[in-house]
């Protein structure tokens, strides 16, 4: 696994040992990256606030950083993915430019940096844990409006989030699903 991109293009990172994480393949990290490349969806990656939730080794989110992201917050549950996360940060001295939040996305009570304008989901499969990481990230005040949301799912799984989200585009790649969404909270 490695860097696919940008200031830190090549650089090979550190894997997790054993089945406790599943990376995001690097075909899907492709597509992603050349989807917000081509400037079609917005906000846009250049300068922006990211959230990499279920970060496993962090390879999304320092992908982000290296194409030209100013800040990642990396959330991870299992301990030994954090540690992995922390190497891969130092590994490209991108300390600076991030914070590791260890621990799973529920037990944030408040969001302490800047809100996101992008999140990255890459959450196990068929467990619901995507739907219930963006609702807590935005109750918290973790997303800006408009924030560009992208989530990876199995390709049979079907989202369920209510309106506040709007799905802008979902494509396949092998057995995974990338949805596309912007968070539109409603006026009350």
């Amino acid at each position: 696994m490695q860097i696919i991109g940008g200031t830190a293009r090549g650089t090979k990172l550190t894997s997790v040992a054993g089945k406790t994480t599943r990376p995001t393949s690097q075909r899907s990290r492709e597509a992603i990256f050349n989807l917000l490349m081509g400037g079609r969806f917005s906000p846009t990656l250049q300068n922006a606030h990211i959230i990499d939730v279920f970060a496993g080794t962090g390879a999304v989110g320092l992908e982000a950083l290296s194409r030209g992201a100013a800040f990642a917050s990396f959330i991870e549950a299992d301990k030994m993915a954090s540690k992995i996360i922390q190497t891969n940060i130092q590994k490209l001295r991108f300390e600076a430019r991030s914070k590791l939040l260890i621990g799973g996305f529920a037990t944030l009570r408040t969001w302490q940096t800047a809100p996101a304008d992008i999140i990255f989901s890459d959450a196990p499969y068929a467990e619901g844990l995507t739907e219930a990481a963006l609702l807590h990230l935005a109750t918290i005040g973790a997303l800006k409006s408009e924030a560009l949301i992208i989530a990876e799912t199995h390709k049979k799984e079907q989202l369920t989030l209510p309106e506040d989200f709007v799905l802008r585009d979902r494509r396949n790649y092998g057995i995974a699903a990338v949805s596309l969404y912007n968070w539109a909270p409603q006026e009350t």
